[in-house]
């Protein structure tokens, strides 16, 4: 075996390992290397020593060795390493085999990136873009969806905040600092309703009225109908 060639051969055999190994110490490189071989570590890092940091001693290297290097750039023996580089193959790019390598992975990460926003995109689509009227509040709903009452295009800020509410004489109905109103009402007839926000009646689509000292005295109850509101 030519001296030159297993020069050229540990070359490339660390050169791959510092494309796909985190780490570029020689103890790590020679590790990463042993992991993938049958050669030691030890034995390694003299490779190392000799042929990268021209600063070490090695005795003459048994075919096993280099036949487990060339193995490790993905030939056959290093008589198919030698027959490869006379027909002017390229031998081993160490920079292509780890960009290949890291382009795999960027694929592979790219696509599950691109399949989570789809369907991250889906389920954001089939979620209820309108809501409905019930009862005492808003609730999301299907804007294809026939309901009785009206469906109005998805508001969060009213849905969360505009409520339908029962009042009694202990209801805070102003601001303690601003004094501003904090109850709404609408009134048909003799019936008033009260909502916790401003804005359009829910079913009648009226404007809501802050609530005044005058209506709460008016149509305020001294009580609620639970029974620890009454005074004993």
């Amino acid at each position: 075996m030519k001296e030159a060639i297993i020069k050229e051969i540990v070359e490339k055999v660390f050169q791959k390992a510092i494309a796909e190994c985190p780490k570029h110490s020689k103890y790590a490189l020679s590790n990463y290397i042993a992991d993938s071989t049958s050669i030691s570590s030890r034995t390694l890092e003299r490779l190392h020593d000799k042929y990268l940091s021209n600063k070490g001693v090695v005795g003459e290297q048994n075919e096993h060795t280099i036949n487990d290097l060339c193995k490790y750039l993905n030939f056959d023996s290093y008589a198919d390493y030698v027959k490869q580089n006379s027909k002017g193959k390229l031998i081993v790019n160490v920079s292509t085999v780890g960009r290949k390598k890291n382009w795999k992975v960027i694929t592979v990460v790219s696509l599950i990136v691109v399949i989570g926003l789809v369907l991250g995109l889906s389920n954001k689509n089939m979620e209820p873009k309108c809501m409905v009227w019930k009862t005492n509040q808003y609730i999301k709903a299907d804007c294809e969806v026939s309901y009785k009452e009206s469906v109005v295009p998805l508001d969060e800020a009213r849905l969360k905040n505009f409520k339908k509410v029962e009042v009694d004489l202990t209801t805070e109905f102003f601001d303690e600092t601003t004094s501003k109103p904090l109850v709404w009402y609408y009134k048909s007839g003799n019936e008033i309703e009260y909502f916790s926000a401003p804005g359009l009646h829910p079913v009648s689509g009226k404007t809501l009225k802050a609530v005044t000292p005058y209506i709460i005295q008016k149509h305020v109850p001294l009580h609620n109908n639970q029974l620890d509101s009454f005074v004993e």
